[in-house]
């Protein structure tokens, strides 16, 4: 990854790179806690499915052996073919209702105890339809009525019925059961997902709010560098780009310029050193910023070369009055350490309306100020 030198642009890569893996782990964690609820919840589904079917087979088992007992109770009473039909049907019926069941609760051993033994008593009593069928058929309803008398007053199926109540009270239980985990785990789901949404939420909304506070500190850095690079550092006046730019903005409207370096500042630099003709310059761009109007532009173009841009065009009277009380303000001594200093100015000037360049005015105002220094110099020149 690219190094970023910008410690905002660091601190937003960071938050991102950080939003970015957490909202991965979230989304891992989410999914795998939703899986996993999701998981015990279809466990729990299954097995209510599971004792729903087991439910089901006991009552197959019931309606199978109290159909054939009808048929073969209605054959006894009137014979007819289709009874007997009907009685294999509910035998065979029922045997595969009990085998079923019996592979239904393999996973429950005191249900599969139950069920080997419901299974014996299906076979005896499914054997005894089949063959009071075979006697019905063979001996007659006489004979078959016999033998059902008989078996009705030993109430031959009271072992089953037994044995399917009580299977079916177990099953009822474990459905109660079941039911209640597939709920809790129903429940769960929902817990899950909405403690994970606010969660998520919560981080994205924390994310956001960070994100923009870290937007707002770049936008004011990326404004103080935009304002820096248009600033000369020492004095906080304009520089040279910011004066231009300025310029072709009012291309074409009435503009003034005044143009002019310091006089007798190099014996300040020689005499006390840089640190004083620092101190120089800073109060020199004071100075000429306090004599400015709003929308004039004040500029530092080099070492002690400045230039005033002015919003519409006075005349050249305005101008020279302009020019005088800049004079006087900027020859004001100036304190620094070690005592006080005064410097002089070499000002020219020119007025434009509209219709000359930029560039123009300036040499025009700048050779003003090279015939003002040429002038000065026949004078005796002022000293730190």
């Amino acid at each position: 990854m690219a190094t970023v030198s910008n410690p905002l642009l660091r601190r937003i890569a960071r938050v991102l790179q950080l939003s970015q893996a957490v909202a991965l782990v979230l989304v891992l964690g989410a999914a795998g806690v939703l899986v996993d609820s999701a998981r015990r919840y279809g466990d729990a589904n299954d097995w209510v499915a599971h004792t729903h079917e087991v439910l089901d087979q006991l009552n197959q088992l019931r309606s199978s052996l109290l159909r054939g007992g009808v048929a073969l109770r209605n054959y006894a009473l009137v014979p007819q073919p289709e009874a007997l039909q009907r009685l294999r049907g509910g035998a065979g019926d029922a045997r595969r209702a009990a085998e079923k069941l019996d592979s239904l609760v393999q996973d429950n051993r005191a249900q599969s105890a139950l069920a080997m033994e419901v299974g014996s008593e299906t076979l005896e009593i499914t054997g005894w339809y089949l063959s009071s069928a075979v006697i019905a058929e063979r001996d007659g309803p006489d004979a078959l009525r016999h033998g059902l008398d008989a078996r009705i007053a030993n109430d031959s199926a009271k072992r089953l019925r037994q044995l399917l109540d009580t299977m079916e009270s177990a099953e009822r239980a474990l459905l109660a059961e079941r039911q209640e985990q597939q709920s809790r785990g129903l429940l769960s789901v929902k817990r899950s997902a909405l403690a994970l949404a606010a969660l998520f939420i919560a981080f994205t909304l924390g994310m956001i709010v960070y994100a923009s506070r870290l937007v707002r500190a770049s936008d004011r850095d990326m404004t103080q560098l935009a304002t820096s690079a248009d600033t000369d550092l020492l004095t906080g006046l304009a520089n040279r780009r910011a004066l231009e730019r300025r310029a072709q903005e009012l291309a074409g409207l009435p503009i003034s310029v005044i143009v002019f370096d310091l006089d007798d500042f190099k014996p300040v630099n020689d005499r006390y050193g840089h640190a004083a003709g620092d101190a120089v310059l800073r109060a020199v761009g004071q100075r000429l910023r306090a004599q400015c109007r709003d929308g004039d532009v004040p500029a530092r173009v080099g070492g002690d070369e400045f230039v005033l841009l002015l919003s519409g065009a006075p005349d050249e009277f305005r101008l020279a009055q302009i020019r005088q009380r800049l004079l006087q303000a900027l020859t004001e001594p100036i304190a620094i350490d070690g005592g006080m200093v005064s410097v002089g100015a070499s000002i020219g000037y020119a007025v434009g309306d509209g219709l000359t360049r930029y560039e123009r005015l300036l040499e025009a105002a700048d050779d003003m100020s090279y015939e003002e220094k040429k002038r000065r110099k026949l004078r005796t020149p002022l000293r730190a």
